[in-house]
């Protein structure tokens, strides 16, 4: 399933407090890749009431914070390039913040358990995981890991400690995401970002819609006596941060 970095459901994060100083969401860090030929999201947070430029690519978008800080712009499509460009975002109080080594190319979002998970250094990937690590060249696939976390909210801030990870790191890239981004590139010939959320022994309901997993007639049964069967998702875990609850 391919995603452009809006995600993120996995809405990821960084790190200062909601409202409070200018931030970027957190796949916005240095290296990033950007989706190209759509319309690209940027988000973050800042002071409320303030307004914010994204500059990129040639572009410029102003956004309001609303009252809880946050703010959104859209991109308008850009068109792939692995030329590394600097993202400038800068709020009217003259705060400012700066990402380098920015691509534009195929973003895509990899979930799910074990399977997933499963890293590329100790798998049947490991040949071309080698081969990318010794390479001279630091070929245009990454890839960013969102630290694992738990909720039963959807959180609206994550975050990665390793950021996005270059190919000369591709021993510890999902096998299954580094294999499919390695054949995507090899054949597009675009940079291509993986954004990977996975943990192991996961119940199915984690990775899929809430919707999906409510009930519908055509997955319930109703017996004489027995009333009505329905499938309901399985509860998880508590929060673990407060933005969980955000």
């Amino acid at each position: 399933m391919r995603t452009p970095l809006l995600l993120l459901a996995v809405t990821a994060p960084v790190l200062a407090q909601q409202g409070s100083s200018l931030a970027l969401a957190s796949p916005f860090v240095d290296g990033a890749i950007l989706q190209r030929e759509m319309p690209c999201p940027i988000w973050g947070w800042g002071k409320p009431g303030s307004r914010v430029t994204v500059a990129f690519a040639d572009q410029e978008k102003t956004a309001a914070t609303d009252a809880k800080g946050r703010w959104r712009v859209d991109l308008d499509p850009l068109q792939a390039c692995g030329d590394e460009r600097v993202l400038h975002v800068r709020a009217d109080d003259g705060e400012s913040i700066k990402r380098t080594g920015v691509l534009v190319g195929e973003v895509w979002f990899a979930s799910g358990q074990s399977n997933m998970d499963w890293i590329a250094g100790k798998s049947m990937c490991r040949d071309l995981a080698n081969q990318l690590q010794r390479s001279d060249l630091d070929e245009p696939v990454r890839e960013y890991t969102v630290d694992i976390g738990s909720s039963t909210f959807v959180r609206h801030r994550a975050d990665s400690k390793d950021g996005w990870k270059r190919s000369g790191k591709a021993g510890s890239f999902s096998a299954l995401a580094l294999a499919f981004a390695w054949e995507l590139h090899q054949g597009l010939d675009v940079p291509i970002g993986i954004l990977r959320s996975t943990h192991g022994a996961t119940g199915i309901e984690t990775w899929t819609r809430t919707q999906a997993s409510q009930p519908a007639p055509s997955c319930s049964t109703s017996r004489p006596g027995s009333g009505r069967v329905t499938r309901r998702p399985r509860t998880g875990s508590r929060p673990t941060t407060p933005s969980s609850r955000r």
